[in-house]
């Protein structure tokens, strides 16, 4: 049985819909879930309608500086590249005079893609995606993520190397 008062059920019953909640994983699991779920429904397309906008704005552009604009991974930018050049949205070449490096520009289609796509678009998508939660339980969301968000960002400050307030 799950209750919403803390107190049925297994561990802190918070109503996880008959999954055994409470413990630290099963929380962990369900925001990493939801994170998949997130980048499945926006992340993604959101990270291409970046790499578009900028590349419209920009023109051609050295991937390696893209990647650091958008502060991703190596490996994710060249895998997010090569989609968006697979659905003819962008030109991927050898840079003439230093092979290797990777010049990104962008082509009719992809400047078509994004003026496709406007903000209002975007909102609209995004509320969407919480409409199942009323204004009351999405304000607790965001504050119990800015918690969450604010806390772990100054762990990874204090365990980054040279930062001389590591912790074990």
């Amino acid at each position: 049985m799950n209750s919403h008062n803390g107190f049925a059920g297994h561990g802190h019953g918070h109503g996880h819909h008959g999954r055994h909640s409470g413990s630290w994983d099963d929380l962990a699991e369900s925001l990493e879930h939801c994170g998949r779920l997130l980048s499945h429904c926006i992340g993604k397309s959101r990270g291409q309608g970046r790499i578009l906008r900028i590349l419209c704005e920009q023109g051609q552009m050295n991937q390696k500086e893209l990647q650091e604009i958008l502060r991703i991974q190596t490996g994710s930018m060249s895998e997010i590249a090569a989609k968006l050049e697979n659905k003819g949205l962008i030109l991927r070449v050898r840079d003439g005079t230093d092979k290797r490096k990777v010049l990104l520009s962008i082509t009719d289609e992809g400047r078509e893609w994004v003026a496709q796509r406007d903000d209002a678009a975007i909102r609209r998508q995004r509320a969407e995606l919480f409409s199942s939660l009323t204004a009351e339980e999405q304000d607790t969301l965001q504050t119990l993520l800015d918690k969450l968000s604010e806390d772990w960002t100054q762990r990874l400050e204090r365990e980054r190397p040279g930062s001389g307030n590591k912790t074990t």
